[in-house]
């Protein structure tokens, strides 16, 4: 539990180190956010905790990174991925959008595979600046490697129940 506190805190720490005071934009009285933390705060009662950072690349793309870490008996999961999302509607960060994402997932055995996978999420801006984010999603990733009796699985769900956030 001390390493995903470790592991989120420098994932908030870095995102607000990049990030520009130019982050805010005006265009017709409205502020566009270009970056977004947000985190699932409920996972924390199941020992399951997942963050994000995503930068806005485009009007309707993002890239990003995120990490996840979960507890299943005894056995700990840690997850870090880099992810390219595209939002259909042309309006990034909120909205339907799906996305690929690369990274490495390590198992019980504390061997770590690399990972190919697919993620669909629907995002919600809020508030009167449009700056408190809602989401939710799933994914898949393949994962690649050595076979390993105690970490048999060739997929991993990426799951976003709902995070919470700040679009900045």
């Amino acid at each position: 539990m001390r390493f995903m506190w470790r592991w989120a805190s420098t994932l908030v720490v870095g995102a607000i180190v990049i990030s520009t005071p130019a982050a805010l934009e005006a265009q017709d009285g409205v502020r566009l956010s270009r970056h977004l933390i947000s985190a699932n705060p409920f996972g924390l009662l199941v020992d399951w905790f997942n963050a994000e950072y995503e930068h806005t690349a485009s009007d309707s793309a993002t890239v990003g990174v995120g990490g996840s870490f979960f507890s299943d008996g005894g056995d700990d999961y840690v997850n870090a991925d880099v992810f390219y999302r595209f939002y259909p509607a042309g309006r990034a960060l909120e909205g339907f959008s799906f996305g690929v994402k690369v990274g490495v997932t390590r198992g019980p055995s504390a061997r770590s595979r690399f990972g190919v996978g697919v993620d669909t999420n629907w995002s919600w801006l809020l508030g009167k600046r449009d700056t408190f984010y809602v989401g939710a999603g799933f994914g898949l990733k393949r994962l690649y490697g050595t076979n390993d009796a105690e970490f048999d699985r060739e997929y991993v769900p990426t799951i976003r129940i709902i995070n919470i956030g700040f679009a900045f």
